[in-house]
């Protein structure tokens, strides 16, 4: 069952208990106040009834023109008995007489109220000087219940017209309030894996269905960036293996020159089967940043200076000019500051790309790394004398593939930067970047302790 269908059921089943509940509710009360109006008409009549036949002896000539002049005005439509100490009818109406037992016991309670099978009754005991008697002032009971017939009929008759009623406007309000979801379906449906970037538009209307929106576009932006990245993989493994093969194969064509002695080839067989193994551990966590398999929390304790001049000493062998200057100002007694428990190839693969971009864009020009404290761990600045970037690229710099527009004849493909800075957020790595055209670019890493 469609929402629109649910919502116009669900109004129509609570119109339809609240107009009965309010239905039954008016119609008692419409009841009860009727009933109650005429006892009210009734025992005044019974009074003015008793007066005008009881008291004419004890009241002035104007005074009785009064109640006669009452007397006339109620007596239309009112029957009337005046009941002595023998219960019989003194003055009145002789039909429909009222029995014994009745009287008695309106003699005992001074005033009561009944019904007969066709009247409303209102009895009053009155004491005069002429005796004691028991006035009954009786009303047709047709009347009231005609009414009484009439309005529940009119309750009965609005309530399939209201139903009817709630049942078309609640499904024209479903309608309208159900646009924005039609809307949200059509454009989730146009959704294709050609066109990741696109974005389910807000409503605005602030709301439960525009946090579910902006929920969803963050769970969508997550999937295009896992998307992107597992495409990319393979051009990140390319990046990555690049110079690693690139050492091999100078190793084994060094070799092929001349003979070499059994040693020379166990030392080359060493430092091939070193290489492959790292060659694997980046394969393995290229994997894992690319989202194609869970990282092991493994909880490696990783020397981040160490780690520094193991890079420094693999960019020698690709950049012999290069001028890198490392400066660790963490004291003896701080020197837990420099071990951080983030993955060795994960944070290797990083620097490395880093330290790569900051040489290749200073053109020969110095780089500087500097490890300090702060506050709240471990810091790293990796800063270089280069071309720098311009402003307004700063926040696409980190898309994969992208370089800035005065990169020039310097080769790159766009892969290293955001690699590492993927890196980075997978860790909880903190960064900021810092850059000024032909001055250089200071790239900042907080390591939390």
């Amino acid at each position: 069952m469609k929402v629109k269908t649910r919502l116009s059921l669900y109004c129509s089943l609570i119109f339809g208990i609240i107009f009965a509940i309010i239905s039954f509710f008016i119609y008692q009360v419409y009841f009860h106040n009727t009933e109650k109006t005429v006892y009210n008409n009734l025992k005044k009549t019974a009074w003015i009834a008793a007066w005008f036949y009881l008291e004419e002896d004890e009241m002035s000539e104007y005074e009785f023109e009064k109640i006669r002049k009452q007397f006339e005005e109620v007596d239309a439509g009112v029957v009337y008995q005046l009941y002595d100490i023998h219960n019989q009818i003194v003055f009145g109406t002789l039909s429909n007489p009222i029995p014994a037992v009745t009287l008695a016991k309106i003699r005992t309670e001074k005033e009561s109220t009944f019904r007969t099978k066709n009247e409303f009754c209102y009895g009053i005991f009155y004491e005069d000087n002429q005796g004691d008697f028991v006035v009954v002032a009786q009303g047709d009971k047709t009347i009231l219940e005609g009414q009484q017939q009439l309005l529940l009929w009119i309750l009965i008759s609005a309530f399939p017209v209201g139903l009817f009623a709630i049942i078309l406007l609640s499904r024209w309000v479903a309608r309208i309030a159900y646009r924005p979801f039609s809307e949200v379906i059509r454009q989730v449906n146009n959704i294709s894996t050609h066109d990741l970037d696109m974005h389910i538009q807000s409503p605005g209307t602030k709301d439960e269905l525009q946090d579910l929106i902006e929920t969803f576009n963050h769970l969508l932006t997550k999937i295009t960036d896992s998307i992107t990245i597992q495409k990319n993989f393979v051009k990140y493994v390319s990046h990555e293996f690049k110079t690693p093969l690139a050492s091999m194969l100078g190793n084994i064509d060094l070799f092929t020159i001349r003979n070499r002695t059994p040693e020379e080839y166990r030392i080359l067989a060493d430092k091939l089967s070193q290489q492959i193994i790292q060659m694997e551990k980046i394969l393995e966590t290229l994997i894992i940043i690319s989202d194609l398999k869970k990282e092991n929390e493994t909880g490696n304790q990783t020397r981040v200076d160490e780690l520094l001049w193991e890079i420094i000493r693999k960019m020698k062998d690709v950049y012999p000019q290069a001028k890198v200057r490392i400066n660790v100002n963490i004291s003896p007694e701080d020197e837990t500051y420099l071990s951080v428990e983030k993955d060795p190839t994960q944070l290797w693969i990083a620097l490395f790309n880093l330290i790569d971009n900051a040489i290749k864009y200073s053109r020969g020009k110095n780089v500087s790394i500097e490890l300090h404290k702060n506050e709240t761990g471990l810091c790293l600045n990796i800063t270089d004398q280069g071309i720098g970037i311009p402003a307004d690229q700063l926040e696409t710099i980190s898309k994969p593939f992208h370089r800035a527009d005065n990169t020039g004849e310097v080769r790159g493909s766009g892969i290293g930067l955001s690699l590492a800075l993927r890196i980075f957020k997978k860790n909880n790595i903190e960064y900021s970047i810092h850059s000024e055209i032909n001055v250089g670019t200071r790239i900042t890493l907080y390591f939390a302790s």
